[in-house]
């Protein structure tokens, strides 16, 4: 399909487009990564993850898949109506651990279900029976390009990410725009896949929303794992709900793939609910922590269905296995995935 004003070619719904020059960017980000990894962690010591390394806690939960929404929406996880066993890793954005006070109020959300039947896309779990859903606490990507991407990979310092959000206009609002998102409470936020995914024929975004967010209050005191006591204080007292929920694409220039900087509008394409997640009441130990370090979460860990596109998704594919098997040997822990409830 082309642009009748400016002759370039529109994609289809749901069409991948390969940037020639990719394969140079991911292989520079690949060295990028192992540079800085190598440099933050000398060697003897642990290496946590090259993402999100701050876990804020490990719960296990129930994920409910409904009965009443569309039938064009029902391939994967949600082709029949069930419940799933899962555990969901809340954890601190950045690429090292700082106190919950220092950083700005990002994080993330990995979903792994248990118990799904069908080989995976990844070679090295094909066989296993989890499936993942990843999340950010915004809609969208932190760069629209591999470009700015490699330029935000290097600045390292106060002086020089300054400087990247000056060359970069998109990239600095939605990273204001982030900055001023309440976020004291990790169970207590809306999250986002931020790039998108297939589900069956159909190109989408997922969300996961908390039925009630009356909790996500600043607290009195910022100690540094005040995001982990919130969580711990409320599931203490209460269960916690979140609705999942996918936005299909249904306009490919306002709506693209390969941009995912770019945030689809609802009002083009509103979300709708597929599952509810249930949080039961639960301690959050330093054992489940512990287990939540030893988890592996990638975007294609998945069923065929649930399949990741987009030119991040196609990076997290090479470098979340790189650093994946990096830190695992380094650290002397067995690649595998659950097979029930560990807590």
């Amino acid at each position: 399909m082309s642009n009748a004003l400016s002759g370039t070619r529109v994609p289809a719904l749901a069409e991948e487009t390969l940037d020639p020059s990719e394969e140079k960017w991911v292989e520079n980000l690949k060295k990028l990564t192992m540079d800085r990894l190598r440099g933050q962690y000398p060697p003897g010591t642990r290496i946590p993850r090259d993402a999100h390394p701050k876990t804020h806690g490990l719960v296990t939960a129930e994920f409910i898949v409904l009965d009443d929404f569309s039938y064009a929406l029902r391939h994967g996880v949600f082709k029949t109506p069930r419940k799933f066993d899962a555990l969901i890793r809340f954890s601190a954005g950045d690429v090292a651990i700082f106190p919950d006070s220092r950083v700005p109020r990002s994080g993330g959300m990995a979903i792994k279900l248990l118990g799904v039947e069908g080989e995976k896309l990844l070679a090295n779990d094909k066989h296993a029976l989890t499936q993942d859903f990843i999340m950010i606490n915004f809609p969208g990507f932190l760069c629209e390009s591999f470009e700015s991407y490699e330029a935000l990979h290097v600045a390292s310092t106060p002086e020089t990410r300054a400087k990247f959000y000056q060359d970069h206009p998109p990239e600095a609002a939605l990273y204001k725009r982030q900055s001023l998102e309440p976020f004291n409470n990790p169970i207590q936020v809306r999250y986002f896949s931020q790039v998108p995914y297939m589900l069956g024929p159909n190109a989408i975004k997922f969300s996961a929303k908390p039925i009630c967010n009356t909790a996500n209050r600043p607290p009195v005191f910022e100690g540094p794992d005040f995001l982990r006591e919130a969580m711990t204080n409320q599931l203490a007292e209460s269960d916690v709900y979140f609705d999942f929920m996918v936005q299909v694409q249904t306009d490919p220039v306002r709506m693209p793939i390969e941009n995912p900087l770019t945030t689809w509008d609802e009002a083009l394409s509103p979300f709708q609910r597929v599952a509810i997640i249930r949080i039961p009441r639960q301690d959050i130990t330093p054992k489940s922590l512990e287990i939540g370090e030893h988890l592996a979460f990638t975007p294609w860990h998945a069923l065929p269905e649930h399949r990741p596109i987009g030119n991040m998704n196609r990076a997290r594919k090479v470098i979340y296995d790189m650093v994946s098997e990096y830190r695992r040997t380094a650290n002397g822990v067995k690649r595998e995935e659950p097979t029930k409830l560990p807590l």
